[in-house]
């Protein structure tokens, strides 16, 4: 009969060996396309979402932005997976993004948002973004295309999520300029603060965890190519989807940009437990 200190894994399924655990340990290694557009929406919104000690944004209240995005991940005790299995490092993401503040200090957090894979779900559960799964659409193009070139000026992307048979958002861009990484709007680019609620499964019990988190990142770096447009959104309602709750306002603009880092782990801020 094992021991639990036997069983080996970062999270299920724990077995004798961990190889076939869902994730391997961090830290984990990103690379990131991401197609976002930012607006205005209702503050009043976002701050129902918050639970103190967050607080909204003291300088941009009711700033948001909407990003769908690629990923290239790996953990880093299994860096070769891209080629033992590329599913296992590929996903896509379309995700509400909304300004915050914790003890004066600027952030963001996620709230709505819908990934095509399951162990980015699972990642994200343990980080604590509320992932969902969903169905996420973003335009590519190839410059060997006979009648596509490489994304500059005049060219569109428009990123649509949908999920369990519900269109959800849309989202485009048509790039008209060049900007540096300093221009891209707040909240992009802010620390991020989450919140990790994992309930008991004993019944009565208050969660097993609940803790208000900042996520940790290293070797951060941007493509020099940052490309900036005018952006539009759609939010359609739903049965059982919540993200009309940030519906936009304004539109401040759209952004198509890519990123790197190194997820060493985080901090625990605050724990209402």
């Amino acid at each position: 009969m094992a021991e639990m200190k036997d069983l080996k894994g970062f999270c299920y399924p724990l077995t004798p060996t961990g190889k076939s655990a869902l994730l391997g340990n961090f830290p984990w290694h990103y690379g990131t396309e991401y197609m976002n557009v930012a607006y205005r929406t209702d503050p009043e919104k976002i701050e129902a979402w918050l639970p103190k000690p967050l607080e909204l944004s003291r300088k941009n209240p009711d700033m948001a932005y909407v990003a769908f995005s690629k990923w290239w991940s790996v953990w880093d005790d299994c860096p070769e997976m891209a080629f033992i299995n590329p599913e296992r490092t590929q996903y896509k993401e379309a995700a509400v993004w909304v300004n915050c503040s914790y003890n004066g200090e600027e952030g963001q957090i996620c709230l709505p948002i819908w990934v095509d894979n399951d162990f980015t779900m699972a990642r994200g559960w343990f980080m604590g973004f509320y992932k969902k799964l969903g169905q996420i659409y973003i335009s590519d193009y190839n410059p060997l295309n006979p009648v596509q070139e490489p994304i500059g000026i005049g060219s569109r992307i428009k990123g649509i999520v949908s999920s369990h048979g519900e269109r959800l958002i849309e989202a485009s861009i048509e790039i008209d300029r060049k900007i540096t990484r300093a221009e891209l709007p707040k909240p992009i680019g802010l620390p991020l603060f989450h919140i990790r609620h994992f309930p008991s499964i004993v019944p009565g019990e208050k969660p097993s965890v609940c803790e208000l988190v900042k996520l940790l990142a290293e070797n951060v770096k941007y493509d020099p190519d940052i490309w900036a447009g005018k952006g539009d959104l759609k939010f359609y309602e739903s049965e059982i989807e919540e993200h009309t709750d940030f519906r936009p306002i304004e539109i401040i603009g759209a952004y198509r940009f890519r990123s790197g880092y190194t997820f060493p782990g985080a901090e625990r801020l605050y724990t209402w437990t």
